[in-house]
């Protein structure tokens, strides 16, 4: 009788090739690049690694864990909430279900917030920072690591999302800046804060069941539904900015596009003096609506 032939090792590129292909089938657009990340999760091993050793052998438990991580991509579950992490603003940020997957697009905000800050910081003087429904933390994280005499508070309605936040706030040693306030908004919040970020609900209740299904099915619906014209929070949170703000203060927040004519006009409602802008994305998209009480020139 012969003896029971082996299963022949698979190399990390023949894993990679069957995992793009099994993801293109099922139309996902980046297949390549997920493929890859997800052989160098399960095998641990960096990309520069990776592609100097082609030929390195995916053992059983590795092959089992990558089926495993497949199947669920294959239903449509994001991938950084099947690794557990996702890079924001230079930085690795824990990640789960609880909380929105952190975004090139809310970059913005991080970028819009520092330069708000650099006039306040001018001689070392605290700032208070406000970033409303934190999530994960990633925005008020980001903020504090740049600007030391910075004390932000980071709100969220969520338990889970604070959960989250609480462990990246922790992993990134950022305790003695962020504190964190469960509540509706800024109904929490204590004045007078100079700058007010956000990344809040903005997609009308309608478009919900449009959007992709890794957002549809598996992002939380209260950091995504804004209400019938998808503004409905962004108001209140603008009212509620309005008497917290310092008198120099800057709010900035993301929101939908198709939004921008709508939000500038209620923010001019709000603060008659002030001059709202709006920011574009990388796609040239208008993207963050920015109102600052009152212009200040960079000395």
């Amino acid at each position: 009788m012969n003896p029971p032939s082996e299963t022949p090792a698979i190399t990390a590129s023949a894993a990679i090739q069957s995992t793009r292909l099994a993801l293109r089938e099922a139309g996902i657009d980046e297949a390549p690049l997920e493929a890859e990340v997800l052989v160098r999760h399960v095998t641990g091993i960096d990309r520069a690694a990776l592609y100097a050793d082609h030929d390195r052998t995916i053992t059983d438990t590795e092959s089992q864990r990558l089926a495993e991580l497949l199947a669920r991509r294959l239903q449509r579950e994001p991938l950084p909430y099947i690794m557990g992490h996702w890079g924001f603003y230079g930085l690795d940020y824990i990640v789960n279900n609880s909380v929105l997957i952190p975004r090139p697009e809310t970059e913005i905000l991080v970028e819009e917030a520092l330069i708000a800050a650099l006039p306040m910081a001018q001689g070392n003087h605290p700032i208070t920072i406000a970033d409303v429904g934190t999530g994960s933390g990633c925005v008020a994280i980001s903020l504090a690591r740049r600007l030391p005499h910075a004390s932000v508070v980071a709100t969220d309605v969520s338990v889970g999302a604070l959960a989250v936040a609480r462990q990246n706030i922790e992993q990134h040693n950022a305790q003695n800046q962020v504190r964190l306030v469960e509540c509706d908004l800024l109904s929490g919040v204590e004045g007078p804060i100079d700058i007010i970020v956000s990344n809040p609900p903005y997609i009308p209740d309608g478009d919900i069941s449009r959007l992709q299904p890794e957002v549809a099915n598996y992002e939380p619906q209260v950091a995504l539904v804004g209400g019938t014209d998808g503004l409905a929070i962004i108001r209140r949170l603008l009212e509620q900015a309005s008497k917290l703000l310092s008198p120099n203060g800057t709010v900035m927040l993301e929101f939908n596009p198709p939004q921008s004519e709508a939000l500038l006009s209620i923010a001019r409602s709000i603060w008659p003096d002030a001059e709202p802008r709006v920011v574009k994305d990388l796609a040239g998209l208008d993207r963050v609506l920015v109102v600052e009480l009152e212009r200040r020139s960079i000395a």
